[in-house]
């Protein structure tokens, strides 16, 4: 099975633009989505490997990159596009202790800077640049916006990686309405959906995402419980799984009941053409806060929830939510490359659901990712 991951050429095509115009001497990449997205540093899951100081160094004066990584995650730094690779023994499972982990590694970025330049100027990502006694003279510049704006433009083979996530979503989405039936529980459900994902993947999948049933409907969100699903539910199943790093996201509610009220196939053809006019909002230029009145008015129209309790979408990628976020106050503007959500929800007792789908900005136009059914009947 051929998995996707992110190039070479990406990655270095990334880097140069992080550093192209930064009047700085050094960056430091220490968020781990951030290391796979400039590095292709990505530890495997569920591994001992995933937890720990990693850091990337990227000298702005001539392009070069240093992984620095302790040494349980050395496989994933050996597979990784840096430049070099510096590799520190946090604990040998053999012979001794080790150290501490995360002194030790702020220890050796310490050094490792120190090695550079005595009087750098150095890019950090503010919540994740350890901090270090040593460095404190040093000016430290927060490239963390620079790095978000980025990310919203996604490159080629981020795209290759959100499609895959996408079909292991849809695999999920359709075991679930093949399988589902009254007197499993929301657990079972959930692990019939992971079974899926990671048979459609080929890899493990780090499930994330609403499972809810029955009453528990009208919370909006949460994960699976013992809950027993009765014949009378409504499901909520909005499902994010992570597959390589890069996030899919899908909702669609499923009524068990053979016979819903008038309102529950009212609120279904609502949520699909609050989709529609959401969508048509969906170009170059267009404010979050536009497609958010757009998906929002179309639910008030037609009479649901006096408008949405949430947002009506977000952009996707390494993270969930991330930029842009469609609410009622956003100025932010859509931009090419983009891919975003739509997700419009009602929840009222006897009558709730919400639906969601995924979508790439274009040039001209957005073009659907997701392919999963919404209709609330099985």
């Amino acid at each position: 099975m051929n998995i996707p991951k992110l190039t070479l050429e990406g990655c270095y095509k990334r880097r140069s633009c992080l550093i192209q115009d930064l009047d700085l001497d050094l960056v430091v990449i220490a968020n781990p989505r951030n290391l796979y997205y400039f590095a292709g540093f990505l530890t495997p899951f569920p591994s001992l490997s995933e937890w720990g100081p990693v850091f990337l160094v990227i000298d702005v004066r001539n392009g070069d990159s240093t992984l620095i990584c302790h040494n349980f995650a050395a496989d994933a730094a050996r597979n990784s596009y840096a430049d070099q690779k510096e590799i520190w023994t946090w604990y040998n499972a053999s012979e001794d202790c080790g150290i501490e982990m995360y002194a030790g590694g702020a220890e050796i970025l310490r050094d490792f800077i120190h090695s550079k330049s005595h009087s750098a100027k150095i890019g950090i990502e503010t919540g994740f640049f350890p901090m270090i006694h040593d460095l404190a003279s040093r000016l430290f510049t927060d490239i963390t916006p620079l790095i978000s704006s980025m990310q919203r433009r996604k490159y080629p083979d981020e795209l290759t990686c959100i499609r895959y996530a996408q079909d292991s979503a849809l695999a999920g989405h359709e075991a679930a309405r093949k399988e589902i039936q009254p007197g499993m529980t929301e657990l079972d459900l959930f692990s019939l959906i992971n079974a899926a994902m990671i048979t459609k993947a080929g890899m493990p999948v780090k499930l994330i995402g609403d499972i809810i049933s029955g009453p528990r409907v009208l919370e909006v969100s949460g994960g699976p419980t013992s809950r027993i699903i009765e014949q009378s539910d409504t499901i909520i199943l909005d499902l994010s799984p992570v597959v390589g790093g890069y996030r899919a996201d899908y909702t669609a509610t499923i009524v068990l009941d053979p016979y819903p009220n008038k309102k529950t196939y009212a609120l279904e053809k609502a949520l699909h053409e609050a989709i529609e006019s959401g969508k048509n909002m969906l170009l170059p230029g267009k404010k979050g806060r536009e497609v958010y009145a757009a998906v929002n008015s179309c639910l008030e129209d037609r009479g649901f929830g006096g408008g949405l309790s949430h947002h009506a979408g977000h952009g996707l990628g390494l993270g969930h939510p991330e930029a842009p976020y469609f609410v009622m106050r956003s100025e932010e503007e859509l931009v090419i490359g983009d891919v975003v959500t739509l997700e419009p929800g009602s929840y009222d007792t006897g009558c709730a659901g919400r639906i969601e789908h995924v979508f790439l900005i274009t040039a001209d136009g957005p073009k659907q990712l997701s392919r999963h059914d919404t209709r609330f009947s099985l």
